[in-house]
């Protein structure tokens, strides 16, 4: 479940910006920014028809799935991401392995800096993706209530 919301990331962050540049609806359960999460946990302090421990649990809860949600973004194998490294030390682990397999010398540590295109792209896209999640926060804020 969590492989196939990151795969379909990219088509539900179109789905935000045609709803922020358009009279189209915004999905309630689509991406939100920091200002997004912001705007929901401020929604949920401010009922007060809810008991204070279930405030607090929702909170929390806010809280910990945002966490998770960037805990599980991360690990993506990508270069400027934690999941790029692991991926590099993977792959230069299993190089040496070979190496070793076929009794050839050690081929030394791999270049990460070959991946800098790749690095630079995938950057300038979390940056697009960022700006235009907290674009569409502002101008048609995702709401829990009413």
């Amino acid at each position: 479940q969590v492989s196939h919301v990151v795969l379909d990331l990219p088509a539900r962050v179109i789905g935000v910006a045609k709803a922020a540049f358009s009279s189209e609806p915004r999905d309630p359960n689509g991406p939100i920014s920091v200002v997004g999460v912001g705007r929901v946990a401020g929604e949920v302090s401010a009922m007060e028809e809810i008991p204070l421990d279930a405030r607090i649990a929702s909170l929390i809860g806010i809280l910990a799935g945002l966490n998770f949600a960037l805990a599980i973004f991360n690990l993506i194998p990508l270069p400027p991401l934690d999941g790029g490294h692991v991926a590099g030390a993977l792959y230069e682990g299993i190089r040496r392995g070979i190496a070793r397999i076929f009794r050839r010398p050690d081929p030394g540590p791999f270049d990460l800096a070959k991946l800098l295109p790749v690095t630079y792209t995938v950057a300038g896209l979390l940056l697009v993706m960022g700006v235009v999640l907290i674009y569409a926060d502002i101008v048609k804020p995702v709401k829990l209530f009413g």
